[in-house]
């Protein structure tokens, strides 16, 4: 009897080990599934591109709809990277409404980068997949056609998130643009992320900053370097 009260501490704490290491693998690969491999940005398309504009094309998550100007993931991003850049993100839009306004809000600035984010519209609003996709191609076509570097922010929204993924992903390699997978994780589920059911807060914005400019730092750092000259991005 005296042994075996002296063997449960012992078969407690090895249970406590075990549990604590089950809960680090189911964490590291967690982490490896969410973040997946970093794009080479090596193999973007016109790294040559000139000027140092970046503009920010999308819906009411780049506009940053319910937080300040200031606080927008594209404010935020130029900010941390010392970058000239322009918001032309526009509420409700959808891919084939940003299409319809690329050459005005777009092409005119002649920007060295443009950042495309929409499909969440088109999910609200159960537009085909297919028709989706289609918009993207012509839109990250176009732009590169026309000189400048592109990256795409995808948007997982819904049960369909898989397809999405899927065609952005296609898009991006076929036309040597970047792509940043699910900018929206994590957010949509958690309150202290979001100023409604699906825009992001302030601390939202920064999170989704975060994970573009983890993208973009090497992207515009690989251009400088092919270019020989510097945008004065800060470190």
């Amino acid at each position: 009897m005296g042994g075996g009260d002296r063997r449960a501490p012992r078969l407690r704490w090895l249970w406590v080990a075990i549990g604590s290491f089950l809960v680090f693998l189911f964490i590291a690969a967690s982490w490896k599934l969410w973040s997946g491999p970093k794009p080479d940005v090596r193999r973007a398309a016109n790294l040559a591109a000139l000027g140092d504009l970046v503009v920010f094309f999308g819906d009411s998550i780049t506009q940053g709809y319910g937080v300040r100007p200031e606080e927008s993931f594209p404010a935020l991003v130029g900010q941390t990277l010392g970058i000239p850049i322009v918001n032309a993100g526009v509420p409700g839009d959808t891919m084939g409404s940003g299409l319809a306004r690329m050459e005005r809000d777009v092409l005119s600035r002649r920007p060295r980068l443009a950042v495309v984010e929409f499909g969440g519209n088109d999910f609200l609003r159960r537009l085909p997949v297919e028709e989706t996709l289609r918009n993207l191609e012509t839109i990250v076509n176009t732009l590169i056609r026309e000189g400048m570097m592109v990256m795409i922010l995808e948007v997982t929204i819904g049960p369909e998130g898989d397809a999405y993924l899927k065609g952005y992903r296609a898009v991006a390699e076929r036309h040597g643009a970047v792509l940043v997978p699910d900018i929206m994780r994590g957010i949509l589920s958690n309150p202290n992320l979001k100023a409604d059911m699906i825009h992001p807060n302030p601390k939202g914005h920064r999170l989704i900053a975060d994970r573009v400019i983890e993208v973009l730092r090497p992207l515009l750092r690989e251009a400088d370097r092919r270019q020989g000259s510097s945008t004065g991005m800060a470190p």
